[in-house]
């Protein structure tokens, strides 16, 4: 549960929304997933809106920009995903009590490093994307409201922890 919360607050960065008027509503009380993907949704629409109003975007700008960060979104979910397997198998090795095998928690530590650059290659990507329809202030803002918007979860979740 903990890691489909980290990739809906991921999700929130604009990427690309299905509408859930499609989707006929199951009869009696919605199974977790489903409430927690209507959720996302509504999360994702609504920090979507806030962002065409505080950037001023006209239509054609809002477009390129869901469609840019919808792309970039998924690239990084995989980047996610890989370094949650990365660092489950780094754990595993590192257990107290356990001998770990140096080269493999060598191999494990570089390809860490090595997803995390790549992730934030794709980000330093994004924007430079970005600049074909945005202005360096608007891509400052959306970087800064990207920020605040992640700051929040982070909080949300260790609330939630800390609550258990």
């Amino acid at each position: 549960m903990r890691h489909r919360l980290i990739r809906a607050f991921a999700l929130l960065t604009l990427g690309s929304a299905v509408p859930l008027t499609a989707q006929e509503p199951a009869p009696g009380p919605a199974p977790a997933h489903a409430r927690a993907e209507e959720l996302r949704h509504r999360v994702r629409e609504r920090f979507a809106e806030r962002v065409q109003q505080e950037l001023d975007l006209n239509p054609d700008q809002m477009t390129r920009l869901r469609a840019t960060a919808g792309t970039f979104a998924a690239q990084r979910r995989q980047l996610e995903s890989r370094q949650r397997v990365l660092r489950d198998a780094l754990a595993g090795q590192l257990r107290p009590g356990v001998a770990a095998s140096q080269d493999s928690v060598a191999r494990l530590t570089d390809s860490l490093l090595a997803l995390r650059v790549r992730y934030v290659e794709s980000l330093r990507t994004e924007q430079g994307e970005m600049a074909a329809y945005l202005d360096p202030v608007q891509r400052a803002r959306l970087l800064v409201m990207r920020e605040r918007l992640f700051d929040r979860a982070r909080e949300f979740r260790h609330r939630r922890r800390m609550d258990r």
